[in-house]
């Protein structure tokens, strides 16, 4: 991809709702997605727990927005977030925006940024309400992050989100939309229609870190590694009865 073609992104981080240990996977995984030109973090960076952020801040070259907090209960550092998103959101220069906190506070920011035309990327832990998740182009859970990272899964107990067979479920229903003829789908394809589904779709909430290996441990489906666009999907012939007689 030439330069002048990787999306220009901000990252907005709500470092009181996460925790400073995903921070060098998260940059990781965003730089995936574009070039972040924009990285703010906001908090109140006067208590001890800050340390680890002042550290991922540094290496990340993050741009520390310190609120105060005036009170218990207080969300000023929610609400720096919010005008910092909207001012950015009107001067348009961004391809997207990854905001980067699990808090509900935030639905309606996502649903505007969506309203805008504007991709966004959401970045949470596995309690992050569904509203937030689905209004996102696609969402990441921050636990799976470290799945490829041996020290740090075992520093935070990281386990699978959740089993293979809850993935069978949302796997049929985008065969049904993206399928050709005699029911195969490119699996490219396949993914594409998954993330259309379900924006937190990802392989590693199941323990496995390609769509490829997540399917090939799940019987009902069939596969097919030698077509010519790559390898291909669909429900085995069994499978299919079975979904045809439920259906009537």
């Amino acid at each position: 991809m030439n330069v002048s073609q990787i999306p220009n992104i901000a990252v907005l981080i709500d470092a009181e709702n996460v925790p400073a240990r995903f921070a060098d996977r998260l940059f990781e995984e965003i730089a995936s997605i574009g070039h972040a030109s924009v990285r703010r973090g906001y908090g109140d960076f006067t208590g001890l727990w800050s340390a680890a952020w002042a550290s991922a801040f540094a290496r990340h070259a993050v741009v520390p927005r310190q609120q105060f907090s005036v009170g218990r209960g207080k969300n000023s550092a929610d609400i720096a977030l919010v005008v910092d998103a909207m001012d950015l959101l009107n001067e348009g220069a961004l391809d997207a925006i990854c905001l980067v906190s699990g808090d509900s506070d935030f639905c309606p920011l996502a649903l505007r940024i969506r309203e805008k035309g504007v991709p966004l990327y959401g970045f949470g832990g596995s309690d992050t309400p569904e509203r937030f998740r689905q209004s996102c182009r696609r969402f990441f859970y921050l636990e799976n992050l470290l799945q490829n990272d041996a020290a740090a899964s075992a520093a935070s107990n990281t386990k699978v989100l959740q089993p293979v067979a809850n993935a069978s479920s949302v796997l049929r229903r985008a065969l049904v939309h993206a399928q050709s003829q005699e029911g195969w789908v490119q699996l490219a394809d396949a993914e594409q229609q998954l993330l259309r589904l379900r924006a937190d779709f990802d392989p590693r909430t199941y323990g496995h870190r390609s769509l490829l290996g997540l399917v090939s441990r799940m019987k009902e489906f069939a596969i097919d590694l030698h077509g010519d666009g790559g390898p291909r999907i669909r429900l085995r012939r069994k499978s299919q009865r079975r979904s045809g007689a439920a259906a009537s």
